[in-house]
């Protein structure tokens, strides 16, 4: 089945093209401080490796039902225990081994942006009711607005996040090194070695705070030998700044904003060697910034609640806000 792609444009020079697989961005173009403009998100080069589960790494897609992990693959609700699709050991990644990235999405409207829709039968991967998502791609001057909602015929368990992997510096860049990455978090999740939470949020020290921003090159393979693949509970409530990311080289800048209670941070350990946009996908190749509900919470009374119930609709509202240090000073 061929790939339908949507290219949104905007004044400020940047460029998002969309794909119908996953409801995801295939690719962001934006310029550097001078103007020249590049693409600064990972993408394949050929329609094969986007199908292909092994060779796609989650490139820009809509995670669902449930970003991140569900330990164990299960979850009580309501007093009925849940057993869901197992796909990483004895737990669950990104909604199963057929979670919503890997789904074709109804394209159901392009009058103001690209709207993608996709409903998910009760059972599917495990997941009690059926649940019918919506995703709203929109490009206002130097802003992606991406609006995400959903609603359900029975109660459920729902996290809706977009897995964008950015490298700021352009296809010549191979890692993640130089890149600055504040996460306006004190807090974060601890980690068993499955990645599944084991306890309550402890303060964010040493390389884990980075809320006065860090390089990244000083915290990926050493001290952090798999780099960043953790949990932060974002300070504040609301729609507010998760995170941003600085390229100094080019002056590229992208902010994340969201109304989610917490961010996944991954640099890309596991990232597979891929090629695409003149790049290889290696380790650190480029980072995520995953705005959602906190991983395995479902199973963790003291996590804000995923629960969505009918009458009661799932919404996210996400920012990615492309800029340069040169209109800060401007």
């Amino acid at each position: 089945m061929p790939l339908r792609r949507f290219t949104l444009r905007s004044a400020a020079g940047i460029e998002v093209e969309l794909v119908d697989l996953g409801a995801a961005v295939e690719v962001i173009r934006a310029p550097d401080r001078d103007g020249v403009v590049d693409d600064i998100t990972l993408r394949l080069d050929d329609d094969e490796a986007r199908v292909d589960h092994h060779r796609n790494p989650h490139l820009g897609i809509t995670v669902g039902r449930f970003a991140n992990r569900i330990g164990g693959a299960r979850f009580e609700l309501d007093g009925v225990v849940h057993e869901l699709d197992a796909n990483e050991g004895d737990n669950l990644l990104h909604g199963g081994a057929d979670g919503f990235g890997r789904r074709w999405w109804e394209v159901v409207d392009t009058d103001d942006g690209v709207t993608f829709s996709l409903v998910s039968p009760d059972g599917d991967m495990g997941f009690p009711g059926t649940l019918t998502a919506t995703v709203h791609y929109r490009l206002v001057d130097t802003t992606l607005h991406v609006d995400i909602s959903a609603t359900t015929d029975a109660p459920t368990v729902c996290s809706l996040s977009n897995h964008t992997y950015w490298n700021l510096g352009g296809p010549t860049e191979t890692t993640i090194d130089d890149h600055v990455v504040t996460l306006d978090a004190s807090t974060l999740v601890p980690v068993d070695a499955d990645l599944i939470p084991n306890g309550e949020p402890v303060a964010a020290e040493g390389p884990f705070d980075l809320r006065a921003g860090g390089v990244l090159g000083g915290r990926i393979g050493f001290p952090l030998p798999a780099g960043y693949d953790h949990c932060f509970m974002v300070d504040g409530a609301g729609f507010r700044r998760h995170a941003r990311i600085d390229h100094p080289t080019t002056g590229r800048r992208v902010e994340v904003w969201s109304d989610q209670p917490a961010c996944q941070f991954y640099t890309g350990a596991f990232l597979p060697g891929t090629q695409g946009g003149g790049r290889t996908h290696d380790a650190f190749a480029a980072l995520a910034l995953e705005p959602q509900h906190v991983a395995d919470a479902p199973n963790l009374p003291w996590a804000p609640s995923p629960v969505v119930r009918p009458g009661e609709p799932y919404r996210h509202h996400l920012e990615f806000r492309l800029t340069t240090d040169a209109s800060e000073a401007s």
